[in-house]
């Protein structure tokens, strides 16, 4: 029994904070990819090999390991109807540093192996709620967008209620530049949340609005509007901006990208106070000091191989 399983990157295009909130998000799936290669084994030992480091267990007591705890978790989740050991070789286009959704990757990875090896054919929502449960056991909370990015490939208009996800042909140029350091999350949730502890409407006000932007972006794209939907995503960056996610780095990237003649809009990608800004087209001049990332679309998400 041996199969592959890779998902692609995924970034958020809009939607960004205001999905924690139960607003519509846009995600993408990305050209670069995480691959994992699956090998039945004859007894009950589990063998991971990953960049991140490699590691022996027991399928009938799964120890812990600080950097695989996405991996162990999901063996776990399926070790009831796991039979005989496994062995995982893990490899990425990508680092896991970039803000590329790494983990929602890796997940997705995780669960068509997984329901491959077990027997299981779930479609998009049960994979979805398999995958969202361990996002919540392993983080607490997380809306699940990059996870869905990565099942679905290509643009998507996810929704955080529904937990449904509407798919897009769409053929935008995308330019993503690493500022050079990363605030996690969970902190940058935290400080909004006080920040604007005394203002509990306001922001409640704030994230609608950016619900609204987000979902008229989508609209424009629907219909090809490239000059309405360019002008949403600028005002998005404000409202960001108004949020308190932006920092001087990531500003005066967002500025010096809108000023190149290739780029017809940008903004913050990702959570904010570090990690990337995002770029609608492509540079025409260089831009001294920074390294834009190969990306690009993909429409391909998750891929099960048998071998």
């Amino acid at each position: 029994m041996k199969y592959i399983t890779s998902a692609p990157a995924n970034i958020m295009l809009m939607g960004e904070h205001s999905v924690v909130a139960g607003e519509k998000a846009i995600a993408c799936g990305l050209n670069q990819r995480l691959h994992i290669e699956w090998q039945g084994r004859a007894d009950r030992k589990i063998h991971i090999f990953s960049e991140l480091g490699d590691y022996e267990t027991h399928l009938d007591n799964l120890g812990d390991h600080p950097k695989l705890t996405w991996v162990l978790a999901a063996l776990r989740h399926y070790q009831p109807s796991l039979t005989h050991g496994l062995t995982l070789t893990i490899q990425s286009d990508f680092k896991s540093t970039l803000g590329l959704g790494s983990s929602a990757a890796l997940l997705a990875a995780l669960l068509g192996g997984l329901d491959a090896i077990t027997g299981q054919t779930p479609d998009f929502q049960q994979r979805f709620q398999t995958g969202l449960h361990l996002i919540h056991s392993l983080q607490g909370r997380g809306s699940g967008t990059d996870l869905a990015a990565s099942l679905t490939g290509g643009v998507v208009l996810f929704d955080p209620q529904a937990q449904t996800v509407e798919s897009l042909t769409s053929h935008l140029a995308l330019t993503l530049v690493y500022c050079g350091y990363k605030t996690p999350t969970a902190e940058v949730l935290q400080k909004v949340a006080d920040d604007w502890q005394h203002q509990p409407d306001l922001l409640a006000a704030l994230y609608r609005l950016m619900g609204q932007t987000t979902e008229a972006a989508y609209l424009a794209l629907q219909n090809d509007n490239s000059t309405e939907f360019y002008r949403l995503v600028n005002s998005y960056q404000g409202l960001m901006d108004a949020l308190g996610v932006n920092d001087p780095v990531l500003s005066d990237l967002v500025y010096r990208l809108r000023q190149d003649t290739g780029i017809a809009a940008s903004k913050i990608s990702g959570s904010g106070l570090g990690d990337c800004a995002l770029g609608f087209g492509q540079l025409s001049s260089a831009l001294p000091g920074f390294d834009p990332l190969p990306i690009a679309i993909d429409s391909q998400g998750l891929e099960i191989q048998p071998l």
